[in-house]
């Protein structure tokens, strides 16, 4: 178990991750394994099918306790393609000035994956606008999109999240080892290999920020490196551009 008490150790000093915040993280993670489950025969929802069938299917097969094991992570389990520094430069550009009327007229999710990422986006922004540092860890949000991201108003969040093309993916799908070996060491109940898997999404975070630091302003598209399944999506577009 990841050591939520630290806070509370004498002459401690104040954790980058807390235990109000860790227990959130775990909250939203757990939803979001439940929607997956859920889910996994929607071959339209795009957060479902980034994973294969049979990850969906074993995670479908995990009891609560052991979804709940696999969701007992300090980052979450789902992406909102903060790595992705161009997407975020266009959802700032999109977030013109409009009247009241058009910023919070009756917008119905269309599904409850839509619903799921409205939430998960302000909890992104509360941490980042709160606790900057863990928003790097837990989101891995790059400092460039931080910025963006607490200054975007919240009206402009959930439109982002109803009305824009699907925001909400699993974090690192085309990674060969990271959701098949969470759900069989999950399965299995090996404790020290479900720990060991987890530290895996720590590590991707790390390379994910140091990806970030790559503006895609700075570098030709050639020299960027590309760790995530819309950043490689976006440079095969650009390439087969004429």
């Amino acid at each position: 178990m990841y050591p939520l008490d630290m806070e509370s150790l004498p002459g401690a000093s104040a954790p980058v991750l807390g235990r109000a915040l860790l227990t959130r993280v775990h909250e939203l993670n757990c939803d979001y394994l439940d929607l997956l489950r859920t889910r996994r025969y929607d071959v339209a929802a795009p957060s479902a099918s980034a994973l294969s069938a049979k990850v969906l299917n074993a995670l479908a097969e995990l009891s609560p306790a052991r979804r709940r094991a696999l969701a007992a992570v300090p980052y979450t389990l789902y992406s909102l393609g903060f790595e992705d520094q161009e997407l975020w430069r266009q959802h700032a550009a999109t977030g013109t000035a409009v009247g009241a009327d058009r910023r919070y007229f009756a917008i119905e999710a269309a599904s409850a994956l839509q619903a799921f990422c409205e939430v998960a986006l302000f909890h992104a922004w509360h941490v980042a606008v709160l606790h900057p540092f863990a928003a790097r860890v837990v989101y891995s949000l790059p400092d460039a999109t931080a910025a963006r991201l607490v200054v975007t108003p919240l009206w402009h969040l959930r439109w982002i999240a109803r009305t824009g093309p699907s925001l909400l993916l699993p974090r690192w799908p085309t990674n060969p080892c990271f959701w098949s070996d969470l759900v069989r060491f999950a399965s299995e109940g090996d404790e020290r290999r479900l720990r060991t898997a987890q530290l895996l999404g720590s590590q991707l975070i790390a390379a994910e920020l140091q990806a970030a630091a790559y503006d895609a302003e700075q570098l030709p598209l050639a020299a960027k490196p590309v760790l995530s399944p819309r950043l490689r999506a976006r440079r095969l577009r650009f390439a087969s551009a004429p």
